[in-house]
Order: C-alpha cells, then structure tokens, then sequence
C-alpha cells in the first residue's frame, strides 16, 4: 500500500515570494517534498562528488551556476538541493541577483544553516529559514482516514510521521510492523545516526552514543543520566555540567526531545524517533543488536512501548490543533500522559489509554486531575464512557485542508 503524504509545508513554500532557506536532519523528507510537491523551473540536486543532476541531466557546478543564475534574473524560480556541500561563497554570487526570482535551496546541516544566520553572515537577510522535522500529526493521519480504521491510522501515523518508514509498511497490524521495522534497523540506525553526525563535522564519539542509549531506554532525568555515565567511566565526575552541552547539541540535531516539566525548572528528554526509541528500548532489555528476537518474545514489551509513542502522538497533536506546547506532568504522586498550555496557561489535561473505554478510568482520571485548571481530554482505542472520546473522534473531526 503506498502512502504519498501531503505536507503543509509544501504549500508555505509554494506561496512564499521570498528566498528560503529550508532545512532539517537527514531523513524528514525534504528532497520528497521540494521535487513532488514544490514547482520549480529549475531544480539541482548536488551530490556527493559535487557533480549536479539537473533533471536526468549531470551537470557541473559551473554549469548549476550559470543556469540559476539567467533564470533568477529572469523572475523565474530555483530550487538547489543539499547545497551544504557547496563552498561558502557559492551563494554569496547569488546575492547580487536578489530579490529577483526565487530560489530556495535546501539543505540537511543545521550547523551550516546557522552560520548563516549569525549577525556577521554574508548570507543574512537574502533568505528566510523554513526548518522541516518530522511530518505533522495532522498531515500524516489525514493521509490515512478513509483508508484504515481511525484507530489503525493513529498507530500508523504515530510511526510514518518518518518518511523513511513509508515504504516499509506492507499493510501488515501495528505490531507485526514495528517489530520488522527494529529487528531489521541495526544498520539502518547506525547508518542514519553516522550521516547525521558527519554533516554536523561532529564525531559520534562514546559519550554521544551512550547518551542515546540510555535516554532512548527510558533515563531522562540529567541527574540520572550523568550519575550512570559517570559510572561507567564515561565521564569524570556526576555533574550534570559534563553532558548538558551534548543534549543540547543532540537537540539542534534533532535526535532528542525535550519535554518541559510543568511547574518545573526540569526537563523531560527522549529520543526524537518513535522507532528509535523502540530499537534502542529493546537493545537495552534484549540485547536485539546482538541476537533475533521472535515476535511473541518481544510482544508485551512492545504493546506497552507502541502505547507510549500513540500518547506522545497524541499530545503531538493536540499541541499542533491548540497552537500550544507539550508539557509533562510528574510528581511523587500522580501523573498525567500530556498537559498543552498556551503562554504558560493550562489549556488541556491529557490521558491516554490505548484500549476500550471504561468508566472507571474515566472517573479515576476526573478524580486526579480536577485540582488543575483546563480542559479535561480522556482518550481511548475505541469506545466511549462518560465525556471521553475515542480514536474516531480524533480522526473524522480532522480539520479541513
């Protein structure tokens, strides 16, 4: 079954005038989208070896150059694709020109995007940033309504919200896929994250990937995080100051999420990836880097990861149809599945349960959360139960395009 999803991106870069700039780790689809979904009366893809397609056509760099440059000055629009792999003054030719035509050129360095952005670039204000991360819950599920059942659609999108997981499903439940998808990802992870860190100039050194490990096993708080590392001889003492600057650096390179705290000054961190997550969760309890793992083995184990990544889609979505940040809410006591707020007010408490709606989850849930402010959102796989609403409800009152 294939899938081809409609961004909304693509239809700001459609309708923008100006020059742009667009962006995003490797992998978020960005080529897909400018060659199917953007029109352009040119567009340069620059590979590797610094040769150029131009259409079925290889051209030189030279050759790109000239050509952009008489349509740019004719009012027409150009698209240059992974240009990061160009010198730095390559675009700087192209400045002269502006603001005739449009060219957008696009790119998988986020180091590189914002040096061009610093205060003393050449390059600052000829183009406006457009930064493409992974496809958004609403895109990826108006794709699939119609065409699963709502709550098949929402396990589906909370994965091929990663484009390059679109062309693995083969139509089979949610997890007979996940399962295929991380036994078979050893050498697809480690080649995604070896490209990423390459176009970075970064190395991904011990620390990177111990990092990744273990936040992609379920340690999230920084303490935690630097107290294992350190012993482990990863570090050369507990403070949290030793890995700060590299969860930052995981962030820019968005491989980390991270998730603000409510009423706190601490933060939530996870693995970006649904399916990195799952690979990295199961490295940790299975060792499945190592050995095969069959699917009933791994089965409850993945039932209750898959329901963690359906919440998080979830709260993705309602952060996305409310305008308003993900938040967690964590204390000894009690804990809510997503909080959204808006300017720093509490618009919605969420709960998930991914299974038939029952009435005294409901009630639980009313009980908990009625000392916060807030629209109060109970969410279940099918089947409803007081004011709760389900998997269908989500899905048929998608808004329109």
């Amino acid at each position: 079954m294939d899938y081809i999803i409609k961004r909304s991106e693509a239809q700001m870069i459609s309708r923008e005038k100006s020059w742009l700039m667009v962006y995003g780790r490797r992998k978020t689809g960005k080529t897909f989208l400018l060659r199917n979904f953007c029109k352009f009366d040119a567009y340069f893809l620059v590979k590797k070896d610094l040769s150029v397609f131009s259409g079925e056509d290889q051209i030189t760099i030279e050759e790109m150059k000239k050509r952009a440059k008489e349509l740019l000055a004719s009012g027409k629009s150009v698209a240059i694709d992974e240009f990061q792999r160009l010198d730095e003054s390559f675009l700087e030719e192209f400045t002269v020109i502006h603001p005739k035509g449009k060219l957008v050129v696009s790119g998988s360095s986020m180091r590189i995007v914002k040096k061009f952005f610093e205060p003393n670039s050449a390059l600052l204000g000829f183009f406006t940033p457009v930064k493409i991360g992974f496809i958004s819950p609403e895109n990826a599920l108006r794709e699939l309504k119609g065409r699963l059942r709502p709550a098949e659609a929402i396990e589906l999108a909370t994965f091929i919200r990663e484009p390059w997981l679109i062309p693995l499903y083969n139509g089979e439940n949610i997890v007979d896929f996940v399962h295929k998808v991380v036994t078979n990802s050893k050498f697809i992870i480690s080649s995604l994250l070896g490209e990423i860190f390459s176009e970075e100039e970064r190395e991904l050194s011990r620390k990177y990937e111990a990092i990744l490990r273990l936040v992609g096993s379920g340690v999230w708080n920084t303490k935690e995080l630097a107290s294992i590392l350190y012993s482990r001889g990863i570090i050369p003492d507990s403070s949290v100051t030793h890995i700060l600057q590299y969860l930052k650096n995981l962030e820019e390179m968005e491989l980390v999420e991270s998730i603000r705290i409510h009423n706190s000054k601490s933060n939530f961190y996870r693995l970006s990836s649904p399916i990195m997550n799952i690979y990295y969760y199961l490295d940790s309890r299975y060792d499945i880097s190592n050995r095969e793992i069959s699917k009933d083995e791994a089965k409850p184990t993945l039932e209750k990861l898959i329901n963690l990544e359906i919440q998080n889609f979830i709260a993705d979505f309602f952060a996305e149809k409310e305008g308003g940040r993900k938040e967690y809410y964590i204390s000894p006591d009690k804990e809510f599945d997503f909080l959204i707020t808006k300017r720093n007010r509490l618009e919605i408490v969420g709960e998930v349960k991914w299974k038939k709606a029952e009435l005294k989850d409901v009630e639980r849930f009313g009980e908990t959360a009625q000392h916060l402010s807030g629209k109060k959102i109970m969410v279940f796989r099918h089947g409803k139960s007081g004011s709760s609403i389900n998997a269908e409800d989500i899905v048929e009152e998608l808004p329109p395009v």
